[in-house]
């Protein structure tokens, strides 16, 4: 998230940072969680019961709407949730640059990624982006193939396909600038300002680095 994180274990569902709006305080009642997002002033699981979310609800981010079916997965942003389901993509929350209208065309989409203030989603067509685009966050490069996989981040986006890793949206700080030599990635993930990936190298990091978020420590290195 923004001040805080989550993860699943064997007891559920631990969250731990910032948490004056209870982003942190992880309801009681989840069954067999699965899934867990992490946004800027919220979280979101999916459990047996369906998607559940806490924290902040100032823009209805936290409100899960009636009529979900079967979600699979969930992805919380600054002020938007969205998840997939057996209806497609559904998101909530802000709407101010459309970041929670779900283009019409998506077909038989597979992965969905909230920022800060836009949403992507992988389906048959490849990568569709909406929202703000200030920085080109949502303007998906045109020499994608096969992507597999995407994240958003607070400003900018990034995908995998055949090619290796692609990200595209503000470059001030870096997060963009995918390093040379990331081999056979499993994973990806991105914060405000920067992106992180999985290879056989271990974790590898880039970006905005004034807190060493994108510092990775040693002892995640492989041999």
């Amino acid at each position: 998230g923004d001040l805080h994180t989550c993860a699943i274990d064997d007891n559920g569902v631990q969250c731990w940072g910032q948490d004056s709006d209870g982003r942190s305080t992880v309801p009681a009642g989840l069954v067999n969680p699965v899934a867990v997002a992490a946004g800027v002033n919220h979280t979101c699981a999916i459990d047996d019961n369906g998607v559940q979310c806490w924290g902040q609800d100032g823009a209805r981010q936290s409100t899960v709407p009636t009529g979900l079916v079967n979600p699979i997965a969930v992805a919380a942003g600054s002020l938007i949730t969205c998840a997939l389901d057996d209806n497609g993509v559904q998101c909530w929350g802000s709407d101010n640059y459309g970041q929670s209208t779900v283009p019409a065309g998506l077909v038989n989409p597979v992965a969905v990624a909230a920022g800060g203030w836009h949403t992507c989603a992988l389906d048959d067509n490849g990568v569709q982006c909406w929202g703000y685009d200030r920085w080109g966050q949502t303007t998906v490069p045109t020499d994608l193939v096969n992507p597999i996989a995407l994240v958003a981040g607070g400003e900018h986006t990034c995908a995998i396909d055949d090619n290796g890793l692609q990200c595209w949206g503000l470059i001030g700080w870096g997060a963009t600038t995918v390093p040379a030599g990331l081999v056979n990635l499993v994973g990806l993930a991105a914060g405000q300002l920067h992106t992180c990936a999985l290879d056989d190298n271990g974790v590898q990091c880039w970006g905005w680095n004034d807190y060493g978020q994108s510092t990775v420590p040693a002892s995640l290195m492989f041999d």
